[in-house]
């Protein structure tokens, strides 16, 4: 375990003492402690320390705690307190005792069909109020499921979710089990992508295994990419709405009040699912049924009807032999019994004949279609869900979607097939399944962009057609100055995928950080009349007088170019309104881009202002 930030005993902020460090997650140090105020057992969460050095991070942790400390929902775990001490900052929450859905899970336990809805329907009701309230959880999994001490269950680290994403190198197995398509290709998560995760969680409560599987990370991201639901017996009733919860366009999933709703009504009931602990494994003795006791001793002699061979009697009726004789009233003697007439008796015939015969025929006629009407299967392909049921709706027909898949033709949300097809006749109410497009698949991103230069990463990309600009640097101890150290969309770094015709940013290696030793031989050369040259200086940090990568200059100011363009002893000339002087303030492109290999002592464009 890490070395602890606070030891046992501690005072924390003279409130707090800490009783253990119960261990590290993604984004904090947990402790439990007591709250020397109120006597009471708490949870301390310190920021790690590797998070604290960045001012977005700390300012985004301290707003979280004052927001979260204003919820207030059965299903929400309550954050009391923040604070700051010696650099750290940490978070007073509510302390539960009843462990996490992940120890549940991890025990071998699989929820029955109703404990999945009714656990479903708790936290999606807590997650429809936490998006009300502008918050997106984006990291839910079993262990931010916490039980209290009743088997209550709670969301827990909503005031951490999401913190110091953008300063991770890389996702773990743990990390993606949960995340959603729209994550896995590098988009900020939304309130449909809590929807989607809590899906897989009850698939996984309910079956006993995960939805998607794979070796590694990318693998099990790959494997939700457009993909529904694995189709599973024992969710029974859950199945179609797990599938609805997790479809791959989040536009068309269920929101979290819709969610919560229908699970309800799978339940039938309001009482709160309470999951009592892992019980402890059972005596031998005790896994046997006691013996029905014996009513005689030895010897049981059979019954009179059990040597007759008279079978029991049916409850309420009296054998025959056994019937009572009614005897007839005195001076009372029967009739003879009477017969229909020969006429009457045809007459019933041909009645029960007639009945018999319009009874087969109805029934012929309904299975044949003549007493219900039929209908021509219009051509629903490239019309949307709601265009479709509007033309289907005339005819009494129902469209129901039976999945979502990528195309390259048909735009998003336009229908691309449909079964049964256009021109069949159907009977009224049938359904016809359709196949609506999610648009264009993701682009899986090589993995060999990084180490490339800039001018070879993005004719790769060209290819895929995934425009890239090299406009940041960053420092590097792996990858060598010059060239592609890593692939940024939006704010995650090196995603697997990213949505067809995206724009990425190749940040380009400036090095290790570190400085060498240059000679100073700077010289002029004459420039044109609008331009300014400058030759750098020679210096030891490239070898030989080859090719050499365009260092990124755009966005740096005067000095900072020409200490760039000495370090990779090319020269330059400025265009643009203020290059015939030295008042132009920063470089907005450069010709060459970033990262092609030029010759020694060439002269590069830089475009200023």
């Amino acid at each position: 375990m890490a070395t602890p930030t606070f030891y046992s005993g501690h005072d924390l902020a003279g409130r707090y003492r800490i009783i253990e460090m119960l261990g590290v997650e993604r984004n904090a140090e947990v402790y439990s402690a007591e709250d020397l105020s109120l006597s009471r057992t708490v949870i301390v969460k310190v920021l790690l320390a590797s998070l604290t050095t960045h001012e977005d991070v700390r300012r985004a942790f301290r707003t979280n705690i004052v927001r979260a400390s204003t919820l207030s929902h059965p299903h929400l775990a309550r954050v009391y307190d923040g604070g700051q001490e010696s650099g750290a900052i940490f978070m007073i929450t509510e302390y539960l005792d009843g462990g996490s859905l992940e120890d549940v899970l991890a025990s071998g336990r699989v929820l029955s069909v109703d404990d999945t809805a009714r656990l479903g329907r708790d936290v999606a009701s807590a997650l429809s109020y936490l998006h009300a309230n502008g918050f997106v959880h984006g990291e839910l999994s079993p262990s931010k499921l916490v039980f209290d001490g009743e088997g209550r269950v709670r969301i827990t680290d909503v005031a951490l979710a999401g913190i110091g994403n953008a300063y991770r190198d890389h996702l773990s197995l743990d990390d993606v089990r949960y995340m959603s398509p729209e994550q896995a290709v590098g988009e900020t998560p939304g309130p449909e992508s809590d929807i989607y995760s809590l899906a897989l969680i009850l698939y996984e409560a309910a079956t006993g295994s995960s939805a998607f599987d794979g070796a590694n990370a990318e693998a099990m991201l790959r494997a939700r990419i457009n993909s529904s639901l694995p189709v599973r017996v024992e969710l029974g009733t859950l199945d179609m709405l797990l599938a609805q919860a997790a479809v791959s366009d989040p536009r068309l999933r269920l929101s979290a009040d819709q969610f919560a709703s229908r699970l309800s009504a799978v339940v039938g009931d309001a009482v709160p699912l309470s999951v009592s602990p892992p019980r402890s494994a059972v005596p031998i003795l005790e896994q046997f049924s006691p013996v029905q006791p014996r009513t005689s001793i030895g010897f049981r002699p059979p019954s009179p009807d059990q040597i007759v061979g008279r079978g029991p009697t049916a409850p309420g009726v009296t054998p025959l032999d056994r019937a009572p004789r009614r005897s007839a009233p005195q001076g009372y003697e029967p009739l003879p019994p009477t017969r229909p007439s020969r006429m009457r008796r045809l007459a019933f015939s041909g009645a029960a004949v007639l009945i018999v015969v319009l009874g087969v025929g109805g029934i012929l006629a309904w299975k044949l279609g003549y007493l219900s009407s039929s209908y021509v299967v219009p051509d629903l392909t490239h019309l949307t869900l709601q265009q479709a049921s509007q033309k289907l709706g005339s005819d009494h027909l129902v469209a129901t979607v039976a999945k979502h898949e990528s195309s390259t033709t048909v735009p998003t949300g336009e229908i691309i097939s449909q079964s049964p097809a256009a021109g069949v006749s159907v009977h009224s109410g049938s359904s016809i399944q359709i196949v609506v497009s999610s648009g264009m698949p993701p682009v899986t991103l090589p993995t060999t962009l990084v180490g490339k230069t800039c001018a070879a990463a993005t004719a790769q990309l060209k290819v895929l057609k995934i425009s890239a600009s090299c406009s940041q640097t960053t420092a590097s101890t792996r990858t060598p100055a010059g060239l592609v150290a890593e692939v940024l969309y939006h704010a995650t770094k090196n995603p697997l995928a990213v949505p067809a015709g995206s724009k990425v940013n190749l940040v380009i290696s400036t090095g290790a950080g570190t400085a060498t030793t240059t000679t100073t031989a700077p010289t002029t050369t004459t420039a044109p009349t609008t331009t300014t040259s400058t030759v750098p200086a020679t210096t030891t940090t490239l070898a030989g007088q080859g090719l050499r990568p365009m260092p990124n200059v755009v966005g740096m100011t005067r000095d900072q170019v020409n200490a760039a363009m000495r370090k990779a002893e090319l020269y330059y000339v400025t265009r643009g309104p203020n290059a015939n002087s030295t008042k132009w303030t920063k470089v907005v492109s450069s010709v060459p881009v970033a990262g092609t290999e030029v010759k020694w002592h060439s002269t590069v464009i830089l475009n200023v202002q």
